[in-house]
């Protein structure tokens, strides 16, 4: 981030009012709740209240997630009086901590820059305590710890678009439109993309015109985007919105592939859910995409899709291979890659898509219904689905989930009408959980990270390069079967079933022995990524296994 970026930050961190600084108990904290579910379909268990509704969320520390809702109204308030818009959980103490916010933020986007910076950009018109969003870029660096906004700055208006981590550190901001609306309309349609930083660092940069966004419309809103691996070190997306999906490559604003359609709507409303799967360095990073859920109709009625898509984005002759999708409909999934590279798919309703119920809430006509409380486990490798524990909590429009950095699943929101409502059958949801997967239930020994290259864990983010190895202590008892790997992971941003950069790749223990000066302590050396194309710049997680039980906890490091 340049000097007058930085600047601004610092005097953020200065100005902070004190009582947003501590952590803030408050009569909306829920207490923990016990656990629910056993061994072999996961545990859930409620752990706390958010405060603000969790319509968009990222993981921003070891112990910390931040939250974002839209305007409404919240029970706690900022300093400024206002309905609290934001706020920090903290994963050691189940409390929340406000944050500042002065921009709308309703349907916005985020992305992790290469020093280490979420860039938040989007939103709606604002009233009379919050700015106008649609233009303005916001700023969270942990190290501050509050929001930095910068109202106004971008060249157009963005409701809905998607960003994503780049190879060179920079972040794409794409699409949307200019207004709220369910479908897009060409005379709302933002059919434009930009990057962050600009060329000069100060001033954005001219917005791009991008056909594709013209093509698919009307359902080219949080279109899915996806860095593509590759020896070149170009910035080559993957994009699909509809049911079209092309290979762009944006250093030279070229389309470089057109993909075959995929089967049944995908994206906004109609919402479905995309991830690259688990890249691991001895396939030469296979590049495979997998899309799933969705809906056929834009129908409250209808019921939603059961089905996923996988195509190797690198093949001769790409086609989409369909399932199931483990025999559960969903629109409005989310898709977490765990630890151990399966894939935790969850939240989202049997029928509908996303939307606000219509009607007063004495009776009302949900745009979503059918909660899937069910979530399936799908294993990459072997293509099979299992059916997980349910939550008791329905999770629709709104909602979200992310990996944490001990392994569970953090879930969060929903709130399918236009305010804050509780006396509904689908109230505006401030419980979160966290589920277990069964990799974390067996009573398994799990290996604790002691340091990186000499950095003593959990004291700020570990510098690493691409292309060098690392080496890693991590403590086991010695009585245990070793079988060592690794993996690094980009947790993303997460909002309306889109997870914005999240990336899982599995990395090379090149050696691994015992350490004879210290009991149960083992010294790995490990191979990192390659190249930038394979996992973005900016913060990540390195995680040890042993057979397939992840760490106690991952460890953020600075890939650059």
């Amino acid at each position: 981030m340049n000097n007058c970026h930085l600047l601004l930050l610092l005097i953020g961190a200065l100005l902070l009012p004190i009582n947003n600084v501590l952590a803030l108990p408050h009569p909306m904290q829920a207490r923990q709740a016990p656990a629910t579910g056993d061994v072999a379909g996961g545990t859930w268990q409620i752990v706390g209240n958010t405060g603000v509704n969790a319509m968009h969320i990222f993981v921003s520390a070891p112990n910390k997630i931040i939250l974002i809702d839209k305007l409404e109204n919240n029970l706690i308030k900022q300093a400024s009086g206002q309905p609290a818009v934001s706020t920090e959980w903290n994963l050691d103490t189940n409390e929340i901590r406000i944050l500042d916010v002065t921009s709308d933020t309703f349907c916005s986007a985020g992305s992790w820059l290469g020093n280490g910076t979420m860039l938040h950009t989007g939103g709606d018109n604002g009233n009379n305590f919050l700015a106008a969003g649609q233009q303005t870029l916001r700023f969270y660096d942990p190290a501050v710890g509050n929001w930095v906004e910068m109202v106004g700055l971008m060249g157009s208006k963005r409701w809905y678009p998607t960003m994503l981590s780049l190879a060179n550190g920079k972040a794409l901001i794409l699409g949307g439109s200019i207004g709220g609306t369910g479908l897009n309309r060409a005379e709302i349609n933002n059919p434009t993309y930009t990057i962050w930083p600009p060329t000069d660092g100060v001033t954005p940069d001219p917005e791009v015109q991008f056909q594709f966004l013209i093509d698919t419309l009307p359902y080219n809103l949080y279109v899915m985007l996806h860095l593509v691996p590759n020896s070149e070190n170009k910035n080559l997306i993957f994009v699909l919105a509809n049911q079209q999906s092309i290979l762009y490559d944006l250093d030279t604003a070229t389309i470089v592939k057109n993909y075959p359609t995929i089967a049944v709507q995908r994206t906004y409303p109609q919402t479905g859910t995309s991830l690259i799967l688990p890249l691991y360095p001895e396939t030469n990073y296979l590049t495979e995409v997998m899309v799933c859920g969705g809906q056929k109709e834009f129908e409250i009625l209808s019921v939603a899709e059961a089905s996923c898509g996988r195509m190797d984005l690198n093949a001769a002759e790409p086609v989409w291979t369909m399932d199931d999708f483990g025999g559960l409909p969903r629109v409005m999934p989310d898709s977490v890659i765990l630890v151990n590279g399966e894939i935790l798919f969850l939240n989202g309703a049997g029928t509908g898509y996303a939307g606000f119920r219509k009607g007063k809430k004495t009776n009302p006509l949900w745009a979503n219904d059918n909660p899937t409380f069910n979530p399936v486990l799908y294993n990459p490798t072997t293509k099979i689905y299992a059916k997980m524990n349910p939550s008791s909590i329905a999770r629709m429009y709104h909602s979200v989930a992310t990996l944490t950095p001990d392994g569970s699943v953090f879930v969060a929101g929903s709130n399918p009408q236009g305010n804050v409502e509780t006396e509904v059958l689908y109230p505006t949801e401030y419980r979160a959980e966290i589920y277990s997967p069964p990799y974390l239930l067996t009573g398994a020994s799990r290996p604790t990270i002691v340091t990186i290259d000499g950095y003593i864990v959990n004291q700020g983010r570990i510098p690493i390069t691409y292309g060098n190895t690392a080496s890693i202590v991590v403590q086991l008892p010695k009585t245990e079967v070793i079988s060592f790997t690794a993996a690094i992971i980009h947790h993303g941003f997460v909002t309306h079933s889109t997870h914005m950069g999240q990336r899982y790749v599995g990395l090379v223990v090149k050696e691994a022995y015992s350490d004879a000066t210290t009991a149960d302590q083992y010294i790995l050396t490990i191979e990192l990524p390659p190249n930038p194309t394979i996992i973005a710049p900016g913060p990540s997680y390195i995680y040890v296994l042993n057979n397939n039980f992840p760490c106690v906890k991952g460890v953020e490091v600075l890939l650059n």
